[in-house]
């Protein structure tokens, strides 16, 4: 299973070398920027755990995501050059961005003005994609704590798996959040009468 680096680490990766598992940090100060050379929209912001703040460059719009704890995982976190003796960051368009209040941005990249229209996207995405308000399930709602530790034990299946895609997250919270609902209706597995001992060791 992948391991999130702090931010120190990350601070102390050598620039131009890729971070591996990722990290986490509060995201502040986000600014739209515009390449000179081709005009390309970026976004720049602060990223501060405890008293270390880096600067961090996305392709994609993380206004959002201004105030919250965010997850930077899988692919695509490559270490900047340093710029006035701040260590810089850059986000890529496949990297995972998750906020732990449960908010996500899918790994596709913020249009440009040549719109490259993807098979799931009809329109250019909004600021953030942020997974459906609370459903009712058989007349239940289910509330957001639920939903966002829900997709945080889905982000470490998908780690383990290797597949931290979007549609791979929202298929594990989902299945976690019918088992807890079964659970909360009483609905308990059978208990299983005792076994022999056997000589096989626990995962």
């Amino acid at each position: 299973m992948a391991t999130l680096k702090n931010l120190q680490e990350v601070a102390n990766t050598a620039p131009g070398s890729y971070v591996s598992g990722g990290f986490q940090a509060v995201v502040s100060k986000v600014k739209q920027r515009a390449a000179k050379a081709t005009g390309k929209i970026f976004y720049s912001c602060s990223l501060t755990e405890g008293n270390l703040t880096i600067a961090g460059l996305s392709d994609r719009d993380v206004t959002a995501l201004e105030g919250k704890l965010v997850k930077f995982m899988g692919m695509g976190i490559k270490r900047g050059n340093d710029y006035n003796n701040v260590a810089q960051v850059n986000i890529g368009d496949k990297t995972t961005i998750l906020a732990v209040e449960g908010g996500v941005i899918p790994v596709a990249s913020v249009p440009q003005p040549s719109v490259v229209t993807l098979p799931h996207v009809i329109r250019p995405l909004p600021e953030t994609f942020i997974f459906p308000k609370p459903e009712v399930d058989n007349g239940k709602k289910i509330e957001g704590v639920t939903v966002g530790m829900a997709i945080n034990k889905a982000v470490d299946i998908c780690t383990k798996t290797g597949d931290v895609s979007e549609e791979a997250i929202w298929h594990w919270s989902s299945t976690l959040i019918r088992l807890a609902q079964k659970l909360q209706a009483g609905n308990l597995a059978p208990e299983t009468s005792p076994e022999e001992p056997s000589d096989e060791q626990p995962y």
